[in-house]
């Protein structure tokens, strides 16, 4: 101590220490001894007083903001760089506002603070390093169910950064045969999946239905709190870019669910048109995917298994399809959302993520009498192509719009704009000879290859064989015990019943037909028992 004093001395700085310690003290003057550098100092230190280490931001720059009329906090920043760096100012914002609120001759909460920025607590380097570490080169995310999966027998699936369960393989069963075992038992008795991944961005303010009406083509201001709704959003080239069901916790409050690989591009998506487009628009985004494990329970005895949990009133007139409601299943709090991917009934359960795996664990051991199994993302597939039902990434490609898909139903004809809007309605999005969305079904009921061409009539100026459509999904569904498949093709909905020519990669000429894109349950009855 006594050697710094003599440094700072030397350097010119005058030392105060508010109390001079004594051997009796007198107990009102307790001794905390404060130094306080520089006091006083002349002004060749005092330009020498840096504020922050990363921008060279001096104490004499806050000051000369002051006086040339930078007074707000934010103007001071940019004028100065100060809390610009890397760091975003937790090295250097609380001294700066401390210098500025001085100079103005105020306090720091008349003058303000900046925006705070993640992090909002240090991280390590090697977290921001991340993704260039080891043979992953990128980091791996896991859903609070991941473990479970791991002992269970999961095939990984890598879904972006996330490992999903692609299928859960027995002793002696091939990937084929678990996912057939996974698909017959989700439609029979009852399947559980780890929905964990999918996007879950909270949309809350006074302006949050406007905005939410902006962002999707169908209408959501008219949304009543408890209900939910699909919704498709597009880019404003009118392109589909996520789907998702959208839940309307209350007047100002949404919750839009995305799909897994859409969740961080989406609210990036979000943020970047508030930013810049609607910026006085009172709307606050937060993405709370990692916040909430979510489960879907799915089957005809998955409100038998529910029921036997208890807890909620989870009966049809209680909680119809696509509402929502909060309660308790199991002791364990709980959001339980009545939607459908797969056409059964279906639950779709969020639970704190710190909660999930001790719910996944309680809905496993009261299921055993139901029959209840585990399925992954391939089982998921099938399903949801069983039912017509589009998977983004599949049947979109960034040039693929609603009305390819016979998504018309989704598209609102109130609504003065939306973005896309005038997109599609260009000359060449409402070209009745685009390719559109069709069911495929193979006359000798095997299984067309994935991304497969239709073979047309002629050749192109390349030599090339003409094409007029391509398989998007492709799968066997063992609900019907034969190939189906989902395809765009040239003016498909008019040609229902004609028969294409795909050629596959051994040689081999596939011949399937034209039909409904829906082939399991057409009305809709058994999502809505």
């Amino acid at each position: 101590v006594e050697a710094g004093r003599a440094a700072a001395k030397a350097a010119g700085f005058r030392l105060k220490r508010t109390a001079t310690p004594s051997a009796a003290p007198a107990p009102q003057t307790p001794i905390q001894p404060v130094w306080m550098m520089p006091d006083r100092a002349r002004e060749s230190l005092r330009a020498k007083s840096w504020l922050d280490f990363q921008n060279d931001v001096k104490v004499t720059d806050v000051q000369l903001a002051a006086q040339e009329g930078y007074e707000s906090v934010e103007h001071t920043k940019r004028y100065t760089t100060l809390g610009m760096a890397t760091d975003q100012g937790k090295l250097s914002n609380i001294n700066g506002l401390a210098v500025l609120s001085h100079a103005l001759d105020a306090q720091i909460p008349q003058v303000g603070t900046t925006t705070f920025r993640p992090p909002y607590t240090p991280i390590s380097m090697g977290a921001i390093a991340g993704e260039a570490r080891g043979t992953l080169f990128q980091p791996l995310r896991r859903t609070p169910i991941h473990d479970w999966h791991e002992r269970h027998g999961a095939d990984w699936e890598p879904v972006g950064h996330w490992r999903r369960p692609y299928t859960f393989v027995r002793g002696g069963e091939s990937r084929h045969d678990a996912v057939m075992r996974e698909v017959r038992n989700t439609r029979e008795a009852v399947g559980l999946l780890d929905a964990s991944t999918l996007g879950k961005i909270l949309v809350k303010g006074p302006d949050a239905a406007k905005f939410l009406d902006m962002l999707y083509t169908n209408m959501m201001s008219t949304l009543k709190p408890g209900k939910c709704r699909y919704g498709l959003m597009c880019n404003e080239n009118g392109f589909l870019i996520d789907d998702g069901v959208v839940a309307r916790i209350d007047d100002q409050t949404f919750l839009c669910h995305t799909t897994t690989g859409g969740a961080d591009s989406i609210h990036a998506h979000m943020e970047e048109w508030l930013q810049t487009e609607w910026w006085d628009w009172q709307v606050y985004t937060a993405n709370l995917t990692e916040q909430y494990a979510q489960i879907a329970v799915v089957g005809p005895k998955a409100r038998l298994l529910l029921d036997k949990l208890g807890g909620m009133d989870l009966s049809k007139q209680a909680l119809g399809f696509m509402e929502w409601k909060d309660g308790q299943i199991a002791g364990f709090d709980a959001r339980v959302f009545r939607i459908s991917f797969s056409g059964e009934l279906s639950f779709e359960i969020a639970v704190p993520a710190g909660h999930g795996l001790a719910f996944w664990e309680a809905l496993v051991a009261a299921g055993s009498e139901f029959g209840l199994m585990p399925y992954g993302t391939e089982a998921l597939h099938v399903l949801r192509a069983e039912k017509g039902f589009i998977m983004i990434g599949d049947e979109t490609d960034g040039t693929v719009i609603p009305q390819d898909l016979g998504l018309n139903w989704a598209i609102s004809k109130k609504k003065h704009d939306y973005l896309g809007k005038r997109a599609q309605e260009r000359a060449c999005m409402t070209d009745p000879d685009r390719w559109k969305l069709v069911g495929l079904e193979t006359l000798d009921g095997s299984v067309l290859p994935d991304g497969a061409y239709a073979e047309a009539e002629g050749v192109n100026a390349n030599g090339q064989r003409q094409v007029q459509g391509r398989v998007t999904s492709t799968y066997h569904s063992p609900t019907l015990d034969r190939g189906i498949a989902m395809g765009l093709v040239h003016r498909g909905p008019e040609r229902m019943g004609e028969v294409l020519k795909f050629p596959g990669l051994d040689g081999k000429t596939f011949e399937a037909k034209i039909v409904d894109p829906v082939f399991y349950d057409k009305d809709g009855e058994k999502q809505n028992v």
